[in-house]
């Protein structure tokens, strides 16, 4: 029950106990379970937000003021000016956690400053000393003794630069395998944070970041043996997430508290928009039999694990859902196809069929649920499908405005006639 029902409950309550409807236990008790009428949610949220912001400029300050006068200290004054900055910064930890423990915004704000200085602690003591000569290094060692820090701290700002901070060493590593272990070493704290607080900002924004991350290292780590089955493995990559994310959120939700869902979505759009050019199948047709058995292996493993989803599949919007998991499939009919006929117009075809059928499906879908939203989307689809091929096309440029003329009204209709069956129904009700 939302706060406004619960305050409106609440100013019931003495009518009921004295007409005898209700007992002062019984009333009692309604307050204990709904709590306190007034939401400070809000209130809460920018606090943590302020106390994480000032935290990172403490600690940046700190760090830009040292380096303004870092030619004038002596070594010994670099090396008791790092420690005493890691010192502090674990005093002011280990004082929140025994004075502060239950608050967040102080637990977020001394663990992003305990983070911060770690770093900047081996930064100070590797110049001094010459113990770090490489970018990479430093990271990995940053990251490493920070790892500690999310799970005493249970902080999801230091989570999130611990992350950032592995995404970014790994941009240079190519191929390093260990990322994989570094990356699992913040999946218990996730895990933690899905079951005792799913619905929560902080979530909601460690779940973006680890989506955006994921992709970037697995780019990183194996862009060597995906060359031509690259937009294949990405695809079902996108539909797993897709589908991790219809199943695991509300439908309700707006999309920015869906971040799975959106991210497999306009991951597997995107794919299926470029995959719709002729030109490109062309390219991939160059060598894509030649991939190595790492990379087939990879392409294999991920087709079967998207058929398998999509069967267990179990919802009320199954097929709903399905419409654009079932996207890598379609690739690998297509590329079936750009085996026996590399011209690549058989498979440019195909998914050309596919995004077409996706769009009418989607606006049908909008006009089942008086949605303007995802009506708008399908015809979005459709106008991207006819610019494509506007350049795949040699047509005048009156046939182009005509088409183009079409589309708009086709928009203009669909979103008036929906209003006004809105607006019918609001007045009926």
């Amino acid at each position: 029950m939302n706060k406004k029902a619960v305050a409106w409950l609440y100013q019931q309550l003495p009518e009921l106990i004295d007409k005898g409807i209700l007992t002062t236990e019984s009333a009692e008790r309604i307050r204990e379970y709904y709590g306190p009428a007034t939401d400070n949610t809000g209130n809460r949220t920018f606090l943590l937000i302020f106390g994480v912001i000032g935290a990172l400029l403490v600690g940046l300050g700190i760090i830009l003021i040292l380096a303004h006068n870092w030619e004038q200290l002596t070594k010994l004054q670099r090396l008791m000016i790092a420690v005493g900055l890691l010192a502090i910064s674990q005093i002011i930890a280990g004082c929140v956690l025994w004075f502060k423990r239950d608050s967040l915004a102080w637990r977020e704000a001394s663990a992003t400053l305990l983070t911060l200085m770690i770093g900047a602690a081996l930064a100070m003591v590797g110049q001094t000393y010459h113990l770090v000569e490489d970018v990479e290094a430093f990271l990995l060692t940053w990251m490493v003794l920070s790892l500690p820090v999310l799970y005493l701290m249970n902080s999801t700002a230091a989570a999130i630069l611990y992350l950032l901070g592995v995404t970014s060493w790994i941009s240079n590593q190519h191929g390093n395998h260990l990322v994989w272990l570094l990356f699992g070493a913040v999946l218990p704290y996730y895990r933690g944070l899905l079951i005792s607080r799913s619905k929560a900002n902080a979530t909601v924004i460690i779940s973006w970041v680890i989506n955006l991350c994921f992709y970037f290292i697995f780019g990183a780590v194996f862009s060597a043996e995906l060359n031509k089955l690259g937009l294949l493995v990405y695809s079902a990559l996108f539909a797993l997430t897709y589908l991790l994310g219809a199943g695991w959120f509300k439908e309700e939700e707006y999309s920015g508290r869906m971040p799975f869902k959106v991210v497999g979505l306009a991951g597997s759009l995107g794919i299926t928009f470029i995959l719709t050019f002729k030109d490109v199948w062309q390219g991939l047709a160059l060598g894509w039999h030649a991939e190595t058995m790492l990379g087939y292996g990879i392409a294999g493993a991920l087709l079967l694990l998207t058929i398998g989803a999509n069967v267990l599949l179990r919802s009320p919007d199954a097929l709903s859902i399905r419409r654009f998991s079932l996207l890598p499939c379609v690739i690998g009919i297509a590329y079936l196809f750009l085996a026996y006929e590399p011209s690549g117009i058989g498979a440019a075809v195909i998914l050309n069929a596919y995004m077409l059928l996706l769009s009418i499906s989607v606006m049908a879908s909008g006009v089942q649920r008086q949605s303007l939203g995802i009506v708008n989307m399908g015809m979005l689809l459709v106008v991207a499908l006819i610019v494509a091929r506007f350049f795949d096309i040699d047509i005048s440029f009156v046939a182009r405005g005509i088409a183009f003329v079409l589309v708009g009204l086709a928009f203009l209709t669909a979103n008036i006639v929906l209003l006004r069956r809105k607006a019918g129904w609001q007045h009926e009700e």
